[in-house]
């Protein structure tokens, strides 16, 4: 058993599948391109990830509170092997959410080999416009994504689709087009990502990315049509139906336990942070030392990780909560902090604090503002 797991609390499951058919400009993620994996590394990977979660299940002995395999590109593994993953990690019982990340250009009808152990699938659309997804690097094309939201609206699970907006060279139509499209195909679940350019990725060093006031009229006018389509704004980046939420994501907003398996995967365990190797420059590396490192949280680092992740999320944080997990009270500890700030930006009542649409786009500043009482 991982040192410290809690046994009297829910425990999540996240899968890292690092392979992927070719890696997207944008993308800063660890995962390999399958050419340069090694013939037999697929195959290899899957029985070492089968070992370590049937391994953790003898331990656990109870049902994950959730599942989530993301990437990379699960749907590279193919469907046979993904389903020997999910029938190890489901033996103690149905977990309340199971979750896979695929790209558009890996759905197809097999995916029904997981009925009964899937529940959710999230596709990586990003864009429905051939220049933008040049722009981006994606390698599947716009008629293989509308394929791949076609097959996922006739199936008998949930699905969020994913989508980046605030491209250069996108104009903000094009982007609210996308919503309108998507959203025609029924997912339940939007995910909405203003384009990051990360250190080191080829975008960033091939564009400049649009300056604070561009982003903010793309963000805006997204949030606007995506609530108009019946969308709730839960969480800066996710919207959904009702009841279709994230389950998996919601334990990381909410600080919960979880344990990831894989070279770009993390754990929590209590408040410790345990992370993989996911710098090791081979898949080799990884498999013949799959060791963590783990680093423990203070207890002011633990109070900074739940503001970073609570104010994220339109729910806020529940003042009673907040005392019962720090001891000392939000208001005393903040409220000269909040009255700094914009009155438009943010909800505070005696139960809780939350932000606005509008403070979301001042969310990094916010955080930094309130951490200094800290």
């Amino acid at each position: 058993m991982i040192e410290g797991l809690d046994q009297e609390r829910p425990l999540s499951l996240y899968i890292h599948v690092p392979f992927c058919a070719s890696k997207c400009s944008y993308c800063a993620f660890y995962s390999l391109p399958l050419s340069s994996a090694g013939n037999d590394a697929v195959e290899r990977y899957t029985d070492f990830i089968k070992a370590e979660i049937s391994a953790l299940s003898r331990e656990w002995k109870k049902p994950y509170h959730t599942v989530f395999i993301g990437g990379g590109n699960p749907g590279i593994l193919g469907y046979r092997r993904l389903k020997e993953m999910l029938s190890i990690a489901c033996e103690n019982g149905k977990p309340e959410e199971v979750t896979i990340e695929i790209n558009p250009e890996n759905v197809n009808d097999e995916i029904m080999m997981l009925d009964g152990l899937l529940t959710r699938v999230s596709v990586g659309i990003q864009s429905l416009d051939e220049k933008t997804l040049r722009t981006l690097g994606r390698n599947a094309s716009a008629e293989a994504a509308r394929k791949a939201l076609s097959v996922l609206s006739g199936l008998p699970f949930d699905f969020n689709a994913d989508i980046i907006t605030a491209v250069p060279g996108q104009s903000i139509e094009s982007s609210l087009h996308d919503i309108e499209e998507i959203a025609s195909y029924g997912p339940g679940h939007i995910s909405l990502y203003c384009l990051t350019f990360e250190e080191g990725t080829p975008l960033a060093r091939q564009l400049v990315p649009l300056d604070g006031d561009e982003e903010a009229d793309f963000l805006t006018s997204c949030w606007k049509l995506l609530g108009e389509l019946g969308y709730r704004h839960y969480e800066i980046s996710n919207f959904a139906k009702p009841g279709k939420e994230c389950l998996h994501n919601k334990v990381y907003w909410n600080l919960g336990q979880y344990i990831g398996f894989g070279p770009g995967a993390e754990s929590s365990v209590g408040y410790r942070k345990a992370v993989s190797m996911r710098d090791s420059d081979t898949l080799d590396g990884f498999l013949r030392r799959p060791e963590q490192t783990v680093s423990f949280l203070s207890e002011d680092e633990t109070e900074e990780e739940y503001l970073l992740v609570s104010l994220r999320t339109a729910s806020g944080i529940q003042k009673r909560e907040y005392g019962e997990r720090f001891s000392h009270s939000f208001d005393q500890r903040y409220g000269a902090f909040i009255d700094k700030l914009e009155k438009n930006w943010y909800v505070n009542d005696d139960d809780h604090f939350s932000l606005t649409e509008a403070g979301f786009l001042f969310l990094d500043r916010i955080i930094l503002e309130l951490a200094m009482a800290i």
